[in-house]
């Protein structure tokens, strides 16, 4: 038998309700296990409102869209600046933060995309298996060059040769940005209210911050690795 894990959202609506949302993954590789739903509604098609770099064959469902049918259930009478309790669960820890709805549905979503099977946000599984809830910029943007530089090193003989610096990582979030505005429009048809397509607004904020800031960012974090200048580390 497959060892899952699981992460779990719980949200304390403004009216008194729960709504908990239980994702299981597999325990090795981090794809999303949940059941896709049986019935799925249109916008879950893969030719409706179709990303343009989809590299997926045939006419079936976007993996993303069907994964994001049960999250998004019971959310209709809310508006992005709701306030929301938000409680997540994971096996390492449990994090506890209030927000708008909006910023709390964005980390769903980013999770979820990460997970589901698209061909583009498959590249963020690493992330969504150490998944931060509620990551601020900062984090993300360092949790993001990690991501790359151990990519790059696991990725033996197919990483990438050359020492163009963070040029791989910026094209990939260029076709991120592509995948999140047609994922906002499939959400547009979705509901009639706004916090889905406000919080993959949010979502789609680093993929426009990122390019932009990364040598910056690098040059920021150069101080906190003094001691590795040099060299390896002294043995004991």
């Amino acid at each position: 038998m497959t060892r899952l894990q699981r992460i779990r959202y719980r949200f304390d609506l403004p009216d008194g309700s729960q709504k908990t949302l239980d994702f299981f993954f597999d325990a090795v590789d981090f794809h999303l296990l949940n059941p896709a739903p049986t019935e799925p509604p249109f916008w879950t098609e893969l030719a409706f409102n179709r990303c343009s770099n989809c590299p997926l064959e045939g006419a079936g469902r976007c993996p993303s869209a069907l994964h994001m049918v049960k999250p998004l259930e019971g959310l209709e009478a809310l508006v992005s600046f709701d306030t929301v309790r938000v409680t997540v669960t994971q096996a390492e820890r449990t994090v506890f933060a209030e927000m708008s709805v909006q910023q709390a549905l964005s980390s769903v979503l980013g999770l979820v995309m990460a997970t589901a099977g698209c061909p583009w946000t498959a590249h963020l599984r690493p992330m969504a298996r150490f998944h931060l809830p509620f990551a601020n910029e900062a984090e993300t943007m360092y949790r993001t060059i990690s991501m790359f530089l151990v990519a790059r090193q696991l990725g033996g003989a197919d990483a990438p040769a050359d020492a163009g610096g963070f040029a791989p990582l910026a094209n990939l979030y260029a076709n991120l940005h592509d995948v999140n505005r047609a994922m906002a429009r499939r959400l547009g048809a979705a509901s009639r209210t706004d916090p889905a397509r406000n919080a993959m607004a949010l979502l789609d904020s680093y993929t426009l911050l990122l390019p932009e800031a990364l040598e910056s960012f690098a040059r920021e974090l150069a101080p906190l690795f003094e001691a590795w200048r040099g060299g390896e580390p002294p043995s004991i």
